[in-house]
């Protein structure tokens, strides 16, 4: 039995073997059977592995790819930024090239239409110098025709001058005579002063007709030579003074120095200046004579209260036979005193200046430069 037991113990012991051997077979064929599955999921690992690393490599290649595109990308973008600001720029200077254009064009406008104005202007020149060659023409004409007409007065007036001498010195002879014979009570010696007076009156107006016609043919001489100027003053106011009862000469004061000049002629200047203030104040009763020597000149000055000049007669006062307008028919007189005063002072190579106002009164003042 216990044998059996035994037997039966190893039979069984060696159906477990059996089995554990038939399991071990199996089991390693299964472990053979996962290894070669193993290895296929090793081989596809490996492969997919081999994949994945291509796969990464491809996609460096593409990021890198991807890179240089984005700089490439980054760098048109700037050159289109800097083309975009080179545009910009390009075209703020074509619009300022546009204005500058624009200005210069304005300009031209107005450079075109000054240019206008002024050939216009110029066109206005050559025609009003056209009309003042004519009128100049016209001028030329008349003063040929004025200085022919004063050529033939001058001659007429020296004719007559000297026609008249003659006659005035025997009518002065008689009156002289004539003047002798009566008593100074006689009623008749007042006519006879009269008529001297004309005589006086008429000889003076000749002796200025002669040297208007002297200095108008360039003939007159002076009489040069020294003498005390204080005399010429005084001299020329008793002189006017004689036939002047209702004004006061006074000399304010004197120029005591010796001058060198024509003193007779000078003394004509002062007695016409004298004659014209005691003419032209027939209200006043004072005409004042000052003189002095300054800055190396006399200044001789004749002042009056009489009725005056206005400013627009004063410039041509010293033309001859001028006379103003208002008070000619008032006063008598032929224009020529003033002129030959002028021309006197003139050839002493003196000056003029008259300052007057009307209503108040004129001061005629003469400058002679001290030799």
């Amino acid at each position: 039995m216990q044998l059996e037991a035994v037997n039966a113990e190893l039979l069984y012991e060696r159906q477990e073997k059996a089995k554990r051997e038939a399991e071990l077979i199996l089991a390693n064929i299964e472990l053979d059977f996962q290894n070669h599955e193993k290895e296929k999921r090793a081989a596809e690992l490996t492969l997919a592995n081999t994949e994945l690393l291509f796969r990464n490599r491809e996609k460096e290649d593409r990021a890198n790819e991807l890179a240089l595109a984005n700089h490439e990308l980054v760098f048109q973008n700037q050159e289109k930024q800097d083309r975009a600001d080179e545009l910009a720029i390009a075209n703020k200077e074509l619009i300022y090239q546009n204005q500058e254009k624009q200005k210069r064009a304005d300009e031209l406008a107005i450079a075109n239409k000054e240019l206008i104005y002024q050939n216009q202007e110029k066109q206005k020149r050559a025609d009003e110098l056209a009309i003042a060659n004519k009128e100049l023409i016209y001028q030329n004409e008349e003063r040929e025709k004025r200085a022919i007409a004063d050529a033939k007065k001058d001659e007429f007036f020296n004719m007559v001058s000297h026609e008249l001498k003659t006659p005035l010195t025997n009518i002065k002879a008689i009156n002289q005579i004539l003047a002798k014979s009566l008593n100074k009570a006689d009623r008749s010696y007042r006519f006879i002063e009269r008529s001297n007076q004309s005589v006086l009156r008429l000889e003076r107006l000749i002796e200025d007709l002669l040297d208007v016609t002297k200095i108008n043919t360039g003939e007159i001489d002076l009489n040069i030579t020294e003498f005390f100027f204080t005399d010429i003053l005084t001299q020329s106011i008793e002189t006017v003074q004689q036939i002047s009862t209702q004004h006061q000469i006074t000399l304010e004061n004197s120029v005591d120095i010796f001058y060198t000049g024509d003193q007779f002629r000078l003394e004509r200047v002062i007695i016409n200046l004298l004659n014209n203030a005691i003419k032209y104040s027939p209200d006043a009763t004072q005409v004042k004579v000052s003189a002095f020597v300054e800055s190396g000149q006399i200044t001789v000055c004749v002042i009056d209260s009489g009725i005056g000049i206005a400013k627009e007669d004063i410039a041509q006062i010293f033309k001859r036979f001028f006379r103003v307008k208002k008070v000619a028919k008032q006063f008598n007189g032929v224009g020529l005193g003033l002129y030959i005063a002028a021309e006197i002072i003139k050839k002493h190579n003196g000056t003029f200046t008259i300052d007057s106002e009307p209503g108040v009164g004129s001061n005629f003042c003469f400058y002679l430069p001290i030799n």
